[in-house]
């Protein structure tokens, strides 16, 4: 038992179930097939949680093998066992939260560079916008430094970082204007998040959701009803959350 995830939806078939998945920071959209009838537990980690919680940088989770149990070992299944015998849905996420208390406990030195803290916050403040060079300067190390800490931390350089951030306060304009008003003005998006223009928004799309926006949000338009890809859910305590879930019946 348990779901398939690949990161094309040609691979998808293919792919064998699996119980416990897990992603690293990915820069286009995972393909996840989950059958009805099928319930779990989905937790966005920001990446600069990982060290803290799982005992590695994010950089070094793969992001192809979505395979938990060879990063997180033993504690994981253990932690599903309980969660599949329980009964309850508060039962299941004190469960969960329990687990992230005790992991946080046990890796209590687990600590970020400074910069690469730094850094995030103040491309987080500007949605991705601040130049790099100016990012370097402000955290007081040269670009080609602050890039070999951010590889090493998440795996992706500052300025793909910030084109993420940029993209998901994209998404996030898209899902409150379409929640609020029944429609979206990407015109008006592309420009209030410092892209060129609606192609360059387009194009951006296509690189990180696999998709156009138009068709993002047709398909998305039941998670964003439901309160998904909100804007106060984002890189202030979530990673990349452009996961598109592919709902089938059971055969």
């Amino acid at each position: 038992m348990g779901v398939e995830a690949a990161d094309t939806a040609t691979a998808l078939p293919a792919a064998r179930p699996t119980p416990l998945i897990l992603g690293g920071l990915h820069l286009r959209a995972s393909h996840v097939r989950q059958r009805r009838g099928q319930a779990g537990v989905q937790l966005a980690v920001h990446p600069l949680a990982s060290r803290a919680l799982f005992g590695l940088p994010s950089a070094e989770i793969p992001v192809a093998d979505y395979d938990a149990t060879a990063v997180l070992g033993r504690d994981i299944v253990d932690l599903h066992h309980r969660v599949a015998e329980a009964h309850r849905w508060p039962d299941v996420f004190a469960l969960v939260a329990q687990y992230l208390i005790d992991a946080r406990r046990r890796r209590d030195g687990a600590t970020v560079r400074p910069e690469v803290l730094h850094a995030w916050h103040l491309l987080q403040r500007s949605r991705g916008l601040m130049p790099v060079t100016a990012l370097a300067d402000a955290v007081g190390v040269t670009t080609r430094h602050l890039a070999t800490l951010f590889r090493r931390e998440v795996g992706h350089s500052p300025k793909t970082v910030a084109m993420l951030m940029r993209f998901q306060h994209a998404t996030g304009l898209i899902a409150e204007s379409a929640r609020r008003h029944g429609r979206v003005d990407l015109a008006r998006v592309a420009a209030d998040t410092g892209y060129s223009d609606q192609a360059h928004l387009s194009r951006e799309f296509v690189r990180f959701a696999g998709v156009p926006p138009q068709r993002w949000l047709a398909e998305e338009f039941r998670n964003i009803q439901d309160g998904g890809h909100s804007l106060g859910s984002q890189w202030e305590h979530d990673c990349f959350e452009s996961d598109r879930l592919v709902d089938t019946a059971s055969p």
